[in-house]
């Protein structure tokens, strides 16, 4: 029969490993939730940066445009920022960086533009490329054959189909999102009020 003391090492032994758990646990619950909340804090900086380095606040004209066209949001500095902000939350951003880069792949001439080329379909068009977009099989191959030797308008094609995918999918929400609705309140005309004597003037 196993004495009193023996027991009670025993037993501390077993509460020091429970404890140890419990402590190990706690640790990991911890530096997930430290994780967790640093890539949001750090999500959210990144987007208030981005808008802030932009022009100042549109007007209430230019924004209810972007409702009108597509195209307006796009070429709109600030809009296309705030348009990237969105497309971040849902993971989608390579899309808008593809068009953005066929918009710059335009500019640039030979020799530089042959390798701006093969960066752009390294990028977002290879199979499995670091920001592949989504393009149908035809799209991709007449892109493709473009490359080794590239004219400005190389990447037109693809370029119109992701715009029409964004503008079918992802625009539509971005219409509905609290970004682009807070926006639109803040850039709202100020109600006027009519003073005493300007009431008094028009009944007169």
């Amino acid at each position: 029969m196993e004495s009193p003391s023996c027991i009670s090492e025993d037993e501390n032994d077993s509460n020091k490993n429970e404890n140890n758990k419990k402590k190990k646990s706690k640790a990991a619950s911890l530096a997930k939730d430290f994780k967790s909340r640093a890539a949001n804090l750090i999500r959210r900086r990144t987007t208030e940066a981005t808008l802030s380095e932009k022009s100042l606040i549109p007007s209430r004209e230019d924004v209810l445009s972007w409702e009108e066209s597509f195209e307006h949001l796009l070429r709109h500095r600030y809009g296309q920022a705030l348009f990237r902000a969105f497309l971040r939350t849902e993971f989608s951003e390579e899309n808008l960086e593809f068009w953005l880069a066929c918009d710059e792949f335009k500019t640039y001439k030979e020799p530089k533009r042959t390798a701006k080329a093969k960066k752009v379909y390294l990028d977002f068009i290879a199979i499995g490329g670091p920001k592949q977009v989504n393009l149908d099989t035809e799209t991709r191959m007449s892109t493709i054959a473009c490359i080794d030797n590239p004219s400005s308008d190389a990447f037109d094609r693809a370029q119109r189909r992701i715009q029409g995918l964004m503008e079918k999918d992802s625009y539509q929400r971005f219409l509905k999102s609290e970004l682009y609705i807070n926006l639109l309140r803040r850039t709202s005309y100020p109600i006027q009020r009519r003073t005493t004597t300007e009431f008094t003037n028009n009944k007169s």
